[in-house]
C-alpha cells in the first residue's frame, strides 16, 4: 500500500494550508486566537493509502529540533507555549496542561469518526472506524460527514508568558506517525 497523503485544511475543510501559517502578533502575557485545522489522510482519494498509526502532534524548530540550542533558540518550542485540543475525540482541555505541546510534550491525536466506503458500486456501504491514535487512509469522497475517519480536527492556541522575548519565532507543527 502507498504512504499516507496528508493535507492540512482550514476549519471548513475548503482551503488547504500550504504556506506557513500566520498566528499573528501575540503580546506577552496573552493568548492567540483559537485556530481550527483539519488534518486529512487521503482527502477525496480514489484509492486506498496506508492509514496513519500512533499519531501525535508537537512543535519543533525549523530544523526539527527542540528549540533549545544556541543556533536555534525558539521559545515557543522549548517552553511549550502551544496548546492543542483534539476536537475529533471530543476533548475540551484547551485550557489545561494536558493540551500543552512542544519540547517536553507531544499529544496523541485521532478521531472517533467513521468513513463510509462504497464497495463495487452497490448500494451497500461499510463504515470504517479507526483505532486509537489512527487516521484512516481509505478512499473517500472528501465530504467531512462521509469521511470522518480520514481526518482529525484540532483547535490550536498559543499562550505567551509575560517574560517572553520580543520578535518573530519560526517553528513547525509536527504530526508524527508510522504506517505499514
Amino acid at each position: 500500500m502507498t504512504q499516507p497523503i496528508i493535507s492540512w485544511m482550514d476549519a471548513t475543510h475548503s482551503n488547504e494550508i500550504i504556506t506557513p501559517f500566520d498566528y499573528k502578533v501575540i503580546d506577552a502575557d496573552s493568548k492567540s486566537d483559537i485556530f481550527i485545522f483539519n488534518v486529512w489522510n487521503n482527502k477525496n482519494g480514489a484509492s486506498d493509502v496506508s492509514k496513519m498509526e500512533d499519531c501525535t502532534i508537537t512543535t519543533r524548530d525549523m530544523t526539527g529540533g527542540t528549540g533549545d540550542t544556541e543556533a536555534h533558540d525558539v521559545e515557543v518550542v522549548k517552553n511549550n507555549w502551544f496548546h492543542v485540543q483534539v476536537d475529533s475525540l471530543g476533548e475540551t482541555d484547551l485550557e489545561e496542561e494536558s493540551s500543552r505541546i512542544g519540547k517536553d510534550y507531544s499529544k496523541p491525536i485521532g478521531t472517533t469518526g467513521k468513513t463510509t466506503k462504497d464497495h463495487t458500486g452497490t448500494a451497500y456501504a461499510t463504515p470504517f472506524a479507526p483505532g486509537p491514535k489512527e487516521i484512516l487512509g481509505v478512499s473517500n469522497n472528501g465530504n467531512p460527514q462521509d469521511a470522518a475517519g480520514n481526518y482529525v480536527t484540532l483547535s490550536i492556541q498559543c499562550v505567551v508568558p509575560l517574560n517572553a522575548k520580543s520578535g518573530k519565532q519560526q517553528f513547525k507543527k509536527r504530526i508524527s506517525y508510522r504506517y505499514v
